[in-house]
């Protein structure tokens, strides 16, 4: 059975020869570790510079981990690149540097890089003080070059693995706040809904656009990225995500499905308000499971019949600061839990940051090729 196969079947809720082992499939945002376990691994180191993902290097590092699946992205288009450069040490790794450390994306987003230099944070949101949208040209979903990359590796890994694709970056809800401020948006929310309508349907445009793109070079996974939880629950109400966020996801969960795609959908935090409703549109992987605030076997014995669970291994407390020990124990734990009758995906629940301990990060992967067989005992 090869990694296409092993995936397809958890997905399907049917037990394959092993559980699948997801990889560091967003690593732009774990960049510094990412370098440190490679070094550790005496395998090249990935230029600053250059496009994770795509090359050798990355490759050679998901068949150590045994990872099951790739990951492609759509990206800006061929002349905004030949203007921009390309960092993965910013959440938006493409932008034109506006000042030093300061990067801006095609859709206006500034980021700069935060005082230990290995992350970003937002500086300027581009909608902030606009009050009519008309004004705002939005990226051209278009044009040329956007999705070449995406065509290439899909068709390169197909065969061998199922390939995920993501609209190079978060959707609705982040997105918005990205563009028009976190407070702004969420005060839009309840006093001005006309813009946030108008801008979620500018973006529901864009996204349908780039879903049906992806499909048709070759992805097998939809992954749409939204953190809307935190670890004591919701960031915004339940009412208003399903006033917002839920409707325009499900057009897109639609056509996916239309299209032959699995669906994978991202929230950091405690999600469990929205469960249903992600079902009912129609999601069928949930990621990432977040253990310190949600119960991956209780997740499982809820929604495990409708939902297939990846991530599920801390990265706050097991990957940091447990033993090998004690990261064994947890894997053993999740696989006996919530791998039985398939529907599992297992990972760390969010990159590795760089206090993870390189040796318990490989431990993740060494143990479910170790232990992770079925049938489950």
């Amino acid at each position: 059975m090869n990694s296409r196969e092993r995936g397809i079947r958890a997905i399907e809720h049917e037990e394959p020869d092993r559980v699948p082992l997801e990889g560091v499939a967003w690593a732009e945002w774990s960049f510094p570790f990412l370098q440190k376990v490679l070094s550790y691994l005496g395998l090249p180191q990935v230029s600053r510079g250059g496009m994770l993902g795509a090359g050798e290097e990355m490759e050679a590092f998901s068949r150590r981990l045994g990872a099951d699946f790739r990951a492609v992205s759509m990206e800006p288009p061929e002349e905004f690149r030949r203007r921009a450069v390309y960092d993965p040490l910013f959440h938006q790794p493409w932008g034109i540097q506006v000042a030093p450390e300061t990067l801006e994306d095609e859709w206006g987003v500034r980021r700069q890089l935060n005082a230990t230099k290995t992350q970003s944070r937002i500086v300027y949101h581009p909608l902030k003080d606009l009050e009519d949208l008309d004004e705002y040209e939005f990226p051209d979903i278009d044009a040329p070059g956007r999705f070449d990359s995406a065509e290439k590796l899909a068709q390169k890994w197909r065969d061998e693995y199922l390939v995920s694709g993501i609209w190079n970056g978060d959707s609705f809800f982040c997105h918005a706040w990205y563009l028009r401020g976190f407070q702004k948006l969420i005060r839009d929310m309840y006093s001005n809904p006309g813009f946030v309508e108008k801008l979620f349907d500018r973006l529901l445009e864009f996204f349908l656009a780039a879903t049906k793109r992806l499909i048709e070079a070759g992805v097998d996974i939809l992954a749409i990225a939204d953190d809307v939880a935190a670890q004591t629950g919701m960031i915004i109400s339940p009412k208003l995500w399903r006033r917002y966020v839920k409707p325009r996801m499900k057009t897109i969960i639609d056509e996916a499905k239309r299209r032959g795609a699995y669906v994978l959908y991202h929230t950091d935090g405690d999600c469990r308000a929205i469960i249903p409703d992600l079902i009912e549109i129609g999601v069928d992987i949930l990621n990432p499971i977040q253990p310190e605030c949600m119960d991956p076997a209780e997740i499982k014995r809820d929604y495990g019949e409708e939902l297939t669970l990846s991530g599920t291994i801390s990265i706050q407390d097991t990957l940091p600061y447990g033993s090998l020990k004690e990261v064994e124990e947890e894997v053993l734990t999740r696989i006996e839990t919530c791998a039985h009758g398939g529907g599992l995906i297992l990972s760390p629940s969010n990159q590795a940051l760089l206090d993870s301990k390189v040796e318990n990060f490989l431990a993740v992967y060494d143990t479910v090729k170790k232990y992770g067989k079925y049938p489950i005992r």
